[in-house]
Order: structure tokens, then sequence, then C-alpha cells
């Protein structure tokens, strides 16, 4: 009887090992044949500072209005994780030989989130809203000269007077439905509900919007648009939470209640290390302090404009406010762009002298957004201002009015802001053209060079990218020389995100909703497949 029981335990102990072998060899064989690929579902909360008006492509002017849309809306082109251009509405466009004409081919069975069919009609009624000055687009700049035609029910024609070399670039403008924005006349367009209640053909849709007791949206709820063009969105639904400032948004990161934030300040980042993934992306935008001489006459002085600039320590400035997640400048674009050509030097001594009596009595005031972080680059420059015997003031507005108190009526004598160099073949026109110091464009230092208005028509012309380049090392050359701006760094844009989020492979974009262009990628679920059942 014993001799059978040792048996049987030896049988068992062989059992035992035979299975744990085979399963063993199960993991390893599906380990070594099979890979992870996203599963559909999961829930993503992110929270942005600010509450949407215009979740619309055309009038958009925030980055919670520009965030929203560009979840909502799709272009005929949109930007990849490398920030290049890429179809998505659009099946494929030829160039003439004289870069004059654009013929567009649209995908087959194009739909809006609605189920509508989305149509050529569409796109030709887009750019023609974004053209009529009525609307009082911010995008209308980009599409003055471009007339649009429709060749067949699939193809357009986009005809421009001259040569523009970055105008792939306009064709990720979101499209917007015209069997519902047709009823609406231009001119009352920023007063419609389809500006919160928007449909548009890209990857996720809006299911529900919460308010608070002003009217305010606080929350936004999406579901994925099965319709999307490029493959219906992995994460099953989207969460957006909107926050009066940084220090809400950074509170409800901390509590679990959003999981994810973009555009966080140096400050608050090491609190997130351990918990959360850090993306730190290349973030094409100048941030400086731009100066009007049409209000505060005595920066007309190019001594005082060098003074000013001299004044600054933008290494220490780099170092203490930014935790060096970014990169400082001398010029109006970011160095991957054109070199800078402005001097690096911090001098507050010479400054002092440059100055002379003229600082005597000298007022100035720093306008900027009552953001965190651009309080203390305001707080730092009015430092270094009050040291070489400048009296300086702070002005902070909310970012939601800053369009229609600040940057609209050019009030200002200083103004510490960022300007966005967009795509792959930027196009500063707006920035810097002597056309552009009245609102809607964004001339800010109401700066006026002739030799300046000749180069940026010249970049807006030339397609061969060495030759682009040089004339953008021309245009900066002579803003440089010319001071209308102190140009401070370009950053980094830094994105906290939960460590299970996968598919987020973006290196580089130029605004800050560009991070959501290749959500459609991204994913929270995942599942093993073996490589002979892949497609």
């Amino acid at each position: 009887m014993r001799y059978l029981k040792n048996e049987l335990l030896v049988f068992l102990a062989l059992l035992v090992i035979a299975i744990v072998s085979f399963f063993g060899l199960i993991f390893e064989i599906n380990k070594e044949f099979s890979y992870e690929v996203p599963a559909f579902g999961g829930t993503l909360k992110e929270g942005i500072i600010g509450s949407p008006r215009f979740i619309n492509p055309l009038l958009a002017q925030t980055d919670a209005d520009r965030s929203v849309a560009s979840l909502i809306f799709s272009g005929l082109m949109r930007y990849d994780e490398e920030g290049k251009l890429t179809p998505a509405l659009l099946e494929k466009y030829e160039i003439s030989e004289n870069g004059l004409e654009y013929t567009v081919t649209l995908k087959e069975n194009l739909k809006w989130s609605n189920g509508k069919k989305l149509t050529v009609d569409d796109v030709i009624f887009t750019v023609q809203l974004a053209k009529n000055p009525l609307l009082q687009s911010p995008r209308r700049a980009n599409w003055e000269g471009v007339e649009v035609n429709k060749i067949d029910n699939k193809t357009l024609l986009f005809r421009l007077q001259r040569q523009y070399a970055p105008f792939l670039d306009n064709l990720t403008l979101g499209i917007l439905p015209k069997h519902l924005w047709e009823k609406v006349p231009p001119s009352q367009a920023s007063f419609t509900k389809l500006n919160t209640e928007a449909v548009g053909a890209g990857p996720y849709k809006i299911k529900s919007t919460k308010r608070d007791s002003l009217g305010s949206i606080v929350s936004m709820q999406f579901s994925t648009n099965k319709n999307f063009v490029l493959g219906k969105p992995h994460i099953k639904t989207l969460i957006l939470a909107f926050f009066k400032n940084e220090e809400e948004a950074i509170r409800n990161l901390k509590n679990g209640s959003v999981d994810s934030f973009g555009g966080i300040s140096a400050k608050y980042i090491k609190e997130f290390r351990d918990k959360k993934l850090i993306l730190a992306l290349d973030l094409q935008r100048v941030i400086g302090v731009f100066l009007n001489q049409g209000q505060q006459k005595t920066l007309s002085s190019k001594n005082v404009r060098q003074a000013l600039n001299l004044a600054i320590d933008k290494e220490r400035l780099m170092k203490e406010v930014l935790g060096n997640y970014g990169t400082s400048i001398n010029g109006p674009f970011p160095q991957n762009i054109a070199p800078n050509e402005g001097s690096k030097n911090f001098d507050p001594e010479l400054a002092e002298s440059l100055l002379g009596k003229k600082a005597e009595g000298l007022t100035l005031n720093i306008t900027t957004a009552d953001t965190p972080e651009l309080i203390e680059i305001a707080n730092f420059i009015k430092k270094s201002w009050q040291e070489i015997g400048i009296i300086t003031e702070v002005k902070t507005f909310a970012l939601a009015d800053l369009e229609q108190l600040v940057i609209g009526p050019r009030r200002y004598d200083a103004f510490l802001y960022g300007e966005e160099i967009v795509g792959e073949n930027p196009d500063p026109f707006a920035f810097w053209h002597s056309s552009q110091r009245t609102h809607p464009g964004y001339n800010i230092a109401l700066y006026a060079n002739s030799k300046v208005d000749k180069f940026l028509e010249e970049a807006r012309t030339e397609s061969n990218k060495e030759k682009r380049q040089e004339i953008y090392k021309n245009i900066s050359k002579e803003i440089s020389k010319d001071i209308p701006a102190i140009f401070l760094f370009s950053p980094s844009y830094v994105y906290v995100t939960p460590k299970n989020l996968k598919g987020m492979d973006i290196k580089t974009i130029s605004t800050d909703s560009e991070r959501f262009s290749t959500i459609h990628k991204w994913y929270l679920k995942k599942q093993q497949v073996w490589k002979i059942f892949a497609k």
C-alpha cells in the first residue's frame, strides 16, 4: 500500500511538472509568435485651462477652442508624429508646374459623424466662409487670393494668384458641414449654438456637455466617431475637464480627477515623475515681449529697445523658471528654422548707459495671460528692467479675454506672448508683414519694414526648401537688428499622461492642439495577437 502511495505521489509530482512545463512552453511560444496590439476600450480624462467658446476651426481663438476643434473636425490633411503632413480626407493631390494650381481628389464614402455624406461642396463652402470678411476669421489671411472650384463630385481645384509654398499646410483646416452652417449668416456665426454643439468629421464626437451656473463649459464627454476617415479610435471615451487656471488643473491631476494635462509648468513636473509619463515635445513656438511703439512713444528709440533686451539674462530665465525645458532664442524663429542673429549678451551696465536720461520716469506695463508660468516670466522681466531704472508693472488677463481686450485693440506697452510657427513650411507673414498690424492680423509688434515685407512675400512663393531657408535667415537678421520685440525662448511642450497610455509617439507639434493629431492611434487597452493571424 505504501509503495502504491509513493508511486502516486511521484506520478502527481511529474504531472504537475509536466503541466507547468506545458504552460511555460505555451507562454514562451505565445511570446515568440505574438505581439501587442491596441484593443478598443478605456477612458482618458484630460485637464485643459480655459473654457471653449468656439469649437469651430474658422473661429477658434484659445487653446481650449483649438484642442476641442481638433477632436471634432478633420482637414483634407493632418500632421503625423513627426509634424509632417499626411493625407486625411483627401486621397491624392497634384500641383501644376507653375505652382498655382492644386488639384485635390477626396477619398470615397466620406461621412460626417452624424452619418451625412461629406462632399467637395463642404470643402468649397468652408474655404469661401473662411475668406468672408463678415466672419472675421483668424484664418482668413491664409486664404486670400485663393479660388476654389468643383471639377466633379470627388475633385476640386484650388487656384492661387501667386505661388504660396506653405499652401499644403492650409489643407489641415477643419472642414465644416455645409448642410448645417449654410443656414447661419456669416455676420452671426459667432453667436450660433453650432459653435458648442459642433458636428465634424474628426476622430471624436460630442456625447455630453456640462456647464456652470454662468453657462461656461466645465466638462465635455466624447465618444468615438466610427466614420472617422483614418479609422475608429481605440480609446472608447474621452473626457475633457476645463479649469480656470493651472493650480486648479494640478490639484485635479494629483487627486486623480484627471489623468493627463498638457503644457505643465516646469515647477510642477517633479511632483509627477514617479506617477506619470512625462513627455517633452518640441514646440514650434516663440515666446517674446512684443513692444508697442504706438502706445508707448519711448519705445520708438532703438537704444531703449536694445537696453530692454540687454537687461534680461535669458539663460538664467531658462534655468530658474523653465527648468531648461526649452531653448533660449534671440530672433523671431526657433533655432531649427533659422539660426538667431541677435546678440546673446546679457549686459545690464551697457543697458543702463544706452538708456541714459531716457530711464528717468520711464514706466512700462508688461501685459500677459494669467497663467502661473507667464506671470513668473513677467515678474522676472519686471525685476530685470527695474534694476536698470525702469518702473515696471505686470498686468494680467484671463486667456479667454486676451483676444478681445488686448490683442484686437493692441492695448499694451509690452506684451509677453507666444507666436506659433506652424507647419513644415512655416509662414511668418501674419506675424511680421506690415499689412498685418491691425486685427485680425497678428503683427502684435506693429512692425513695418519694407525689406522684411519683401522677404516675407518671397518666402511665400519660394518652393525650393534650401532657398526658403535662406529667406528665413534674412528675415531673422533684419528683425533682430530692428528689435521690435525681445525674443526669449522656444519652449518644450511638457505633457503629463498615464503610464499605460500607448501609441502616443508625437515628437514635434506647432500648436497645443496638435497633440491630438494622432489620437486615433492612442490606446489604453491591449491584447496579444499571433503573428500568423495578423492581416
